[in-house]
């Protein structure tokens, strides 16, 4: 008696998985616009200045390499001290305007 009903246990639980699989396999493709993504790859054509300038194997002109570095020091530099100047106290004028 156990072994029946392990056997027809197996059998049921065999007959579900396929079932699931079934159901999983039967998947269709959406009908999607005909102009699905075209905002996106206009948007990504308008960003490129010059389409063709992966062929141009020439360097571009700019900075030396040190007058770069010192270019960025000085960049770097600037946010930790801005100006060499401390920032201004905020002050709020409240009342009349003769200063009183």
């Amino acid at each position: 008696m156990p072994n029946s009903f392990l056997t027809s246990l197996r059998r049921l639980a065999a007959l579900v998985l396929a079932l699931q699989m079934a159901a999983c396999a039967h998947s269709s493709t959406p009908q999607l616009d005909p102009r699905f993504g075209d905002a996106v790859r206009l948007a990504m054509a308008q960003q490129v200045r010059y389409p063709a300038s992966a062929g141009n194997r020439q360097p571009a002109d700019g900075l030396d390499g040190p007058s770069a570095h010192a270019v960025m020091q000085r960049y770097r530099a600037s946010f930790v001290e801005p100006n060499g100047q401390a920032p201004q106290p905020v002050q709020f004028m409240l009342g009349g305007g003769n200063g009183k």
